[in-house]
């Protein structure tokens, strides 16, 4: 059975989500409280726990074992959430780009990928996260599958039913980005490996795409979704991927214009906030802070939920933060202090915390093991303390109003930014291990005149004036939290 028609398959694919939504789905309401950890699942950790050698390009032994085997790790730098690489099964040849170890090669989206482990070990790594109380994402691509052929000589056969056809996807053309029909419509790789692009138009094609991850869904007990090449699918099929899966789902729109971005809220629980990304790395880069502080405010003003959003400030497709000009790990420690306490949820990519500095995929997917896990690392420290931080002053007042708070930036200058929200202020700088000896005159808080507050970094004090006012005192480079002293629970005794 072939149909085009949106408003039947908007019903075929309801039917579909009362069969497989998940009892304990969350909302997103819930995920904004959370803070994420992202794996690369073939790089994070073997099953037996060894540290073999890692040929970038093809797969190097991590798997869904290795990862449960490694939570208290994740969780003692006080992430509630991980995001895993995709799970379904993927292209087995060696391609000119190598093996499929990253996960967005799928031929098969009803089988997992015997890489990573067996059933068992997924529904035993998703219910050892429920039992800690932490919560699973995975990645998934309904965009495409993949082929170890150029566009114009794929096998269709090889795929499973209804993929089985040169009619389940579009025919093939390279992708004109100033045309978003085209950018729909055409293929993001037609050279080998190529990406034949599912054809959405087509009711059976569509329907099975999404019943697939609504079984995974169900079957796995998965908590949310990270959406591979959203914005390269119509919305209207993202609106009805969405209804279907019952759960968190956050977008990738890879760019940078907040308007654009914006229209993919409502199709979805949530994008990937690649606008403040753009800006954050212009400003901790050497930048001044006034690109950063706009973007806040634009945002707050186009999204629904800015609180929904998730930040990071590196990841499998881009350079890691450590590669990036200077090299600087004081800058990496405010930029990770500023992640925290911004609008929406933080996401770090693993090896972070290790200061990793691939830079261009695929040097920006390391193997970790041979950080050894190292719970001493400075950033693994500095993160965990942050997590307490946020912890104690998402606490005042209760969850429910820090997280729906928005953070507000109170004032900038080209070397330090200070923002407010709820309880805590916090101030960044981007001058890095060069210090300075100019602290910043932050002009207006939430605070009230008389207070004496208390940067829960370093215990520093200072009295606020009128209007908020108060100085946050130079301190060689690194951020600050304030929070007022009858606030600091055990913090600085």
């Amino acid at each position: 059975m072939f149909f085009n028609c949106p408003a039947l398959i908007a019903r075929y694919v309801a039917v579909a989500a009362a069969i497989f939504t998940s009892a304990n789905a969350k909302t997103a309401a819930e995920w904004r409280e959370m803070s994420i950890y992202q794996v690369l699942t073939d790089r994070f950790a073997t099953t037996e726990g060894l540290s073999p050698d890692c040929q970038i390009n093809n797969y190097c032994g991590g798997t869904w074992k290795g990862i449960e085997n490694k939570l208290d790790y994740i969780q003692g730098m006080g992430f509630d959430a991980i995001w895993i690489s995709p799970v379904i099964h993927n292209i087995e040849e060696s391609t000119q780009w190598g093996q499929a170890y990253h996960g967005y090669w799928g031929n098969d989206p009803f089988t997992l990928n015997p890489h990573f482990g067996t059933t068992d070990d997924l529904k035993s790594l998703s219910d050892t996260l429920h039992s800690r109380g932490m919560s699973l994402m995975i990645d998934v691509v309904v965009n495409h599958l993949a082929a170890n052929q150029a566009s114009g000589s794929v096998d269709y056969s090889v795929f499973p039913a209804p993929f089985n056809a040169a009619s389940a996807f579009h025919t093939p053309c390279g992708i004109d980005y100033d045309n978003q029909g085209s950018v729909e419509n055409c293929w993001l790789v037609t050279d080998t490996p190529s990406l034949p692009d599912v054809n959405s138009e087509n009711g059976d094609v569509y329907t099975a795409m999404v019943n697939s991850v609504a079984d995974l869904v169900k079957t796995y007990g998965i908590d949310g979704i990270r959406l591979d090449t959203a914005k390269h699918v119509p919305k209207e099929y993202l609106a009805q991927f969405q209804e279907a899966v019952g759960v968190y789902v956050t977008g990738e729109v890879l760019d940078g214009n907040p308007d654009f971005v914006a229209g993919y809220e409502g199709p979805q629980s949530s994008v990937l906030n690649y606008p403040l990304w753009y800006a954050l790395i212009e400003s901790f880069m050497g930048g001044d802070f006034s690109r950063l502080s706009t973007m806040m405010s634009t945002e707050a003003s186009l999204f629904t939920d800015v609180n929904a959003l998730a930040n990071f400030l590196d990841n499998h497709d881009q350079p890691r933060f450590a590669s990036r000009e200077g090299n600087d790990v004081v800058r990496d420690r405010n930029a990770a202090t500023f992640l925290m306490f911004a609008s929406g949820i933080p996401v770090v990519y693993y090896g972070f915390e290790h200061r990793f500095s691939g830079a261009a995929d695929p040097h920006n997917r390391e193997a970790l093991w041979p950080s050894g896990y190292n719970t001493d690392a400075e950033l693994y420290k500095h993160i965990a303390l942050l997590h307490q931080i946020r912890d104690l002053a998402s606490g005042i007042g209760g969850n429910a109003d820090y997280f729906a708070w928005g953070a507000e930036a109170v004032g900038t200058t080209s070397q330090y930014l200070a923002m407010k929200r709820g309880p805590v202020l916090v101030v960044v700088s981007n001058v890095g291990e060069q210090g300075t000896t100019d602290g910043f005159s932050v002009p207006a808080s939430q605070f009230d005149s008389g207070d004496v507050v208390v940067d829960l970094l370093t215990c520093t004090t200072a009295t606020v004036g009128d209007g908020g006012a108060f100085e946050s005192a130079a301190n060689n480079g690194e951020s600050r939290v304030w929070i007022r002293t009858q606030d600091k629970g055990s913090y600085c005794p």
